[in-house]
This record gives structure tokens, sequence and C-alpha cells, in this order.
């Protein structure tokens, strides 16, 4: 039987005979593989509340351990969640989160030896758990129970030299003393209980009152944000620029009553569009109104430069200097060009577009992205080409869609997204397309309450011009997508 600590004065805990060496108490066998999403660590440490770390393996290598302290400290940093859970484990190496040299003891170490050699450790690291290897597998050994444990065999020690008549008269004595205590206890409820009653039917009118109060201030807090869904909904466009080379389709569904998701279209001339999907940070009436301001900056920009990247960071500059929160968007900006078939776009740590081509084939574009919108002062932004057919459509969408999750908190993910994607023919409609996703969607989840908002644009290309990609400045790395 596995050591569990215990306090030594607790009834028959002279019985256990408490253990010397590692292999004897109990070990965490909890590992992780580098290359793992920083979401799958934290879901370990929210799993098993008292996991102290876990070990990070790489090619079954040890190359650190993760303590559940470090670990939560560095979440616990402005924005820190939102950049790190898309993630893997390996960019915490990055952030000093991952200790890269951890203690690491044979699983017949002693306890005193163990105790000393996690104490001999630079007092920051002087509790961070350490590494036990029994047998070749390492283990996971909680430093607070080692201490836990020493102090056990220092007070088991202790104990055995105590004189068995005094250990008895104390307990007699506290027993006494007890009875005491219960009986002035036992007088004290007698003499309130009187009073009790009259005291449980004020406080109930009172409660009943407040809950009345309550109820009004909801039924009013309700009322508010209805008419602020509808003022919300009412500035994400249900039409778009009119032309006859393309035709577009938008969606958005909030989380809550209101949500900072949005899209957008602008005619810049009379052969160039512009089209956005944003999701602003946070949910809500914040978030909501973040995303107004950010679309008015935003249009503002996109009708007087062609450029998506120096709409950006004129948006940006804009954005550092009314943000009081601390807010910021992702976001995807780009303009088609009906005249060449040529989309020129800037991605804002936003999900890459999909291109669904006339053929059928599912393409998207593996360049990185560049920074979020509203957290560095002077970024750098960069424009990227595609260039369309006849019958080509761009997708674009918030991370609300492949983040969708059901109740067994399974995410709808990309592979499902493809496979709605691959249904689309040259006879497709736009809001077609998109409803059928919605509909799978809801199908998904079953009726869990959705975590984040839905967006999702569509545009369709219909010139029959395009030209030769090789002339084009800014070609993205096309990277095709099977469903």
């Amino acid at each position: 039987m596995k050591y569990i600590p215990h306090m030594i004065d607790r009834p028959n805990s002279k019985l256990q005979k408490l253990p010397n060496q590692l292999n004897h108490i109990e070990l965490w066998d909890s590992k992780i593989d580098i290359d793992a999403s920083v979401r799958d660590l934290d879901s370990e440490f929210r799993k098993f509340p008292n996991l102290p770390g876990l070990i990070i393996l790489e090619n079954l290598k040890i190359v650190g351990i993760v303590s559940r302290v470090r670990f939560a400290y560095a979440l616990s940093r402005q924005f820190a969640r939102e950049i790190f859970m898309k993630g893997p484990i390996r960019v915490l190496f990055d952030f000093d989160i991952v200790d890269t040299n951890p203690l690491i003891l044979d699983g017949q170490t002693i306890i005193s030896s163990a105790v000393q050699s996690a104490l001999a450790r630079p007092a920051i690291l002087s509790y961070e758990p350490a590494i036990v290897v029994d047998q070749s597998i390492p283990k996971v050994l909680d430093i607070d129970l080692l201490m836990r444990l020493q102090s056990d065999l220092l007070q088991d020690a202790l104990m055995r030299h105590q004189d068995l008549i005094e250990d008895e008269r104390k307990t007699a004595q506290q027993l006494r003393q007890t009875m005491t205590h219960l009986e002035l206890t036992r007088d004290r409820l007698l003499r309130s209980e009187e009073s009790l009653e009259a005291q449980v039917l004020e406080r109930t009118l009172e409660l009943k009152k407040t809950n009345e109060d309550l109820i009004k201030q909801q039924k009013q807090i309700n009322e508010d944000l209805e008419f602020a869904r509808t003022l919300q909904l009412s500035i994400l466009p249900t039409t778009f620029p009119q032309h006859e080379h393309y035709q577009a389709y938008g969606f958005m569904r909030a989380a809550r009553m209101i949500g900072g998701d949005f899209y957008d279209a602008y005619q810049i001339n009379d052969h160039q569009f512009g089209f956005v999907v944003g999701d602003v940070s946070g949910k809500g009436v914040p978030a909501a109104l973040f995303m107004v301001l950010v679309k008015t900056i935003l249009q503002e920009q996109a009708i007087n430069h062609v450029s998506p990247a120096v709409v950006i960071s004129r948006l940006n500059s804009q954005i550092l200097l009314r943000n009081p929160l601390s807010l910021f968007v992702t976001l995807l900006y780009g303009v088609l060009d009906t005249q060449t078939g040529v989309f020129t776009f800037c991605n804002a740590g936003h999900s890459m577009p999909y291109i669904i081509r006339g053929n059928k084939k599912i393409e998207t574009i593996s360049n990185k992205s560049c920074p979020l919108v509203g957290l560095l002062d002077h970024p750098k932004y960069n424009n990227i080409s595609i260039s369309l057919d006849k019958n080509d459509r761009i997708f674009l969408m918030t991370d609300g869609v492949t983040e969708f999750f059901n109740s067994k908190s399974e995410a709808y993910g990309e592979k499902r997204l493809l496979n709605v994607l691959s249904t689309i023919d040259q006879n497709s409609k736009l809001e077609e397309i998109i409803q059928k996703l919605v509909m799978d969607l809801d199908l998904f989840s079953n009726g869990t309450p959705a975590s984040d908002d839905v967006t999702a644009l569509m545009f369709h290309y219909e010139n029959e011009v395009s030209i030769d990609p090789q002339s084009i400045p800014n070609l993205g790395v096309l990277k095709e997508l099977v469903a």
C-alpha cells in the first residue's frame, strides 16, 4: 500500500508503518508529449486537482517538467490564456514555464536524502515537483508530500519516546474540556431558540422582497440586451455591394445575447471590394462595444486605402489610442479585384481563408499570420495574394466554427468543416452553403450552448478573367486540404 500523508497524532496513526524510501510513497504517473497542445496540459490539471506537475517527453525522453503552480501563474498573466491555449507545449519552453533541469531521483532513495536534494536546489525551485525513476518508469513526486512525510517520520520518532500515561492524562483532560464546552454551547442554543423563529421569518420576508427586486432588474436587463442585440445585428450588412462579377453572403450568431464577432464589406471603387471577418477578445457588452469601435475605424480606413496591410496598420494605431480596457481583435481583411480575380488580404492573428475551387478542390494558405490588432505599438503587417478563377469561392470564418463543442467537450473541428465545404458545386447558393454549415453545427452540439460567437462569410468570383499567378506579388503558399 502506497503511503498517503497524515497527521501523526490522529487515532491509530502509530499502527501505520511509515515508509523510508521513495518507491513506497504515492507517485504520479503523469507524462505528456512536447507536441501535445497547451489545452491538453490545462485539461490534465483540471481533471486531477491534486496533480503537482507533468513530465514532458520528446521521443520518449525526459526534456523537462511543468508544475501546476508555475503553469497557473503563467496563465494568470494578461492575455496569456488566449495566446498559449492554441499552441503546442513546446512554446512554453520560451517563457520560463518549464523546468528543463528537473531534480531526478532513484526510486530507492531514502526520504531524508530526497529532502536534502530537494532543499539543495535554488529557493525558487525548492518546492517544484521532482521526478522519481522507479524500475525505468519516470513518475512525478509532490515535494509537499515528501516534506509532510519527513515531518511524520520525525514526529513518529518523538512519539515513541513519550510516556503512555502522560498521553492518556492529556486525552482525559481534553475530553473534560470538550464536555464543558458542549454543555455551554447547549445552554446558549436553548436561550436563542425562542428568538430564532422570529429571525428566520424576518429574513424570509427580506429575501422575498430582494428576490422580487432582482426579478424586475433582470427583466429590465434582458429588455436592454435584446434592444442592444437588435442594434448590433442592424450594423452587420444583410446585403453586399452589387457587382456582376461576384456574390457574397455573411452570417453571425452571438454565444450570448450580444457578442464580439463581426463581418463587413466595402466598395472601394468600381472594381475593388473589401471583405472582413473579425473576433474581438472577451464576450458580452464590452466586446460588442469594442467591436463597433473596430468596425467604424476599419470602414473609414478601407474606403481610403487599397492595401489591406496599410488598413490594418492604421487600424492598430487608432485602436491603441482608444482602448482603456486593453482589448484586442483578430481579423482578416482582404480586397477582391473583379478585373483580375486577385484576392489580396492581411491576416492579423486570424484563421486563414479556405479557397473552394470550381473543380471542388479545397485549399488554404500556409503562410504565417501577422500580429493581433490592439496589442503592439509598431507591428509589421504584410499582404498575401491569391489568384481566383471563375466559380472559385473564398470562405472566411471565426474560430467559433471549428471550436464549437458538444456535450462530450469534443470540438467540431476542421475535418467536419471540410466535409460540408466538399459538397459545394457550381450550382450551390452561398446562403444555402452557410445555412447548411450552421445546421450541421447545431446537429453536432445536440443542444450544448455555444461557448463562442459563430461568424462566417463567403464570396463567389464569377468573372471569366484571371491572370497568371506568377505575375502576382506577395503570392500566398497554397496547401490542398482533404475532407
